[in-house]
């Protein structure tokens, strides 16, 4: 049985020993967000009661038992401080209150979390006519809040964060936030969304578990291979406790402009959103949902439940993977865009397998072919087992090489025979 290369052992303990010490987030998470459920993403709106009956989908069709584990809320739920500086919910979309709402997931075997920002406002008002209070001056208080009311999870956007003419650093307030909540005593996974602007994969793992390396990713293929580029090199700064955040998934796409709930309107295809789902995966970024769950389509059923993914995404040696090659395609490329148009990602697994991918980021289908030894197995023989054909397709001497279709990718699980 093949052992574990050993610069990958010394890297894991150096990010174990550098991650924020809140016991969470030792496997990248799996949840769903109401962002861009009801609507177009940006809408800005939610209610209890959808929170509700996506939590029961999640518990009660398999979703639970695979690991998806957070519900969570976006710029969305908030209404004002009362007269104490307290937050409060929108009585409009939450009558229960937010205590009622956790306990009800909680019940459920699943966990909540909400939506926060680091400055005066959070990002959008949405529909309301008044803006929504961000956090800021008030970082304790909310801490508090959240922990009473039994949230698991806090995301803390970076909007209007110039205060009394000077811009705020995210150095500087991330840290105070993550204070606050460690100090409440509830164990509570704290995201953060500066969009990857300060490089905060180079310092911010003390203070989250994890942290949005890229803009904001949308439902359409050239911002979702914006996104994995953005992060072909940076699997170094992930492991247990801390993830380059690549921003949710749109599996089976987002919300349409009528608002009907479990209404889709993609804005990728069937292949696109199979590359989307396995490129997050390689990265070991946490993968949170931002579509309707409640009426699945067979896409979706077909990328969400692939449970060999899944085993990839929460393998516990907790290692990123990483572009490793760019070959040459079999034909011109034809895209011609800022993404090489023939990719290698590999990532390293606990068993001393290695999951890679085949990535085609060109508009036509390329013959790609993966070198064993860009990850040290240079002549090495190996099974190869197609995760998402879920079948074994033989051995491979060196290299192995399939043809990938146009934005398509081949994930295979590689094993010394």
């Amino acid at each position: 049985k093949p052992k574990m290369n050993s610069v990958f052992a010394v890297l894991l303990l150096v990010c174990a020993a550098s991650a924020l010490d809140n016991g969470l987030g030792l496997i990248p998470p799996l949840g769903w967000n109401t962002w861009c459920t009801l609507g177009p993403c940006g809408r800005d709106y939610c209610d209890e009661t959808e929170v509700k009956e996506i939590a029961q989908v999640i518990a009660t069709s398999g979703l639970k038992d695979l690991g998806y584990q957070y519900v969570n809320l976006d710029d969305c739920w908030a209404s004002h401080r009362d007269a104490n500086g307290q937050i409060t919910a929108d009585p409009n979309r939450f009558p229960s209150g937010m205590k009622a709402v956790a306990d009800y997931i909680h019940s459920l075997g699943l966990k909540y979390g909400l939506y926060t920002d680091a400055g005066v406002y959070t990002c959008s008002q949405g529909e309301r006519p008044y803006k929504i209070p961000g956090s800021y001056g008030h970082y304790e208080q909310d801490a508090q809040t959240y922990a009473s009311w039994g949230m698991d999870f806090v995301k803390m956007d970076w909007c209007n964060t110039v205060v009394n003419g000077t811009q705020l650093k995210p150095e500087q307030q991330y840290p105070q936030m993550s204070a606050a909540l460690n100090k409440t005593g509830r164990p509570i996974y704290f995201e953060s969304c500066e969009w990857g602007v300060d490089n905060p994969w180079t310092w911010i793992k003390p203070y989250v578990n994890s942290w949005r390396a890229t803009g904001d990713h949308h439902d359409s293929w050239s911002s979702t291979a914006g996104i994995i580029e953005a992060v072909a090199s940076l699997g170094k700064y992930a492991g247990p406790g801390g993830w380059n955040y690549m921003d949710f998934v749109f599996t089976g796409g987002q919300g349409c402009p009528s608002h009907q709930a479990g209404q889709r309107c993609p804005g990728q295809t069937d292949t696109e959103y199979i590359t989307e789902f396995s490129m997050w995966v390689m990265a070991a970024s946490p993968v949170i949902v931002a579509t309707e769950l409640r009426n699945m389509s067979a896409i979706q059923r077909q990328i969400l439940f692939n449970s060999e993914m899944i085993a990839v995404l929460q393998d516990k040696l907790g290692r990123a993977g990483n572009r490793v090659d760019t070959p040459a395609c079999d034909a011109a490329d034809v895209t011609l865009g800022a993404s090489p148009p023939c990719q290698v990602w590999a990532r390293p697994l606990s068993t001393g397998a290695y999951a890679v991918a085949l990535y085609n980021a060109d508009s036509v289908a390329h013959k790609i072919t993966a070198n064993f030894g860009t990850w040290g197995w240079a002549g090495k023989t190996a099974s190869v087992r197609d995760l998402w054909a879920h079948k074994d397709v033989g051995q491979a001497t060196g290299t192995y090489s399939a043809t990938v279709p146009s934005h398509g990718v081949v994930v295979v699980l590689l094993k010394q025979a």
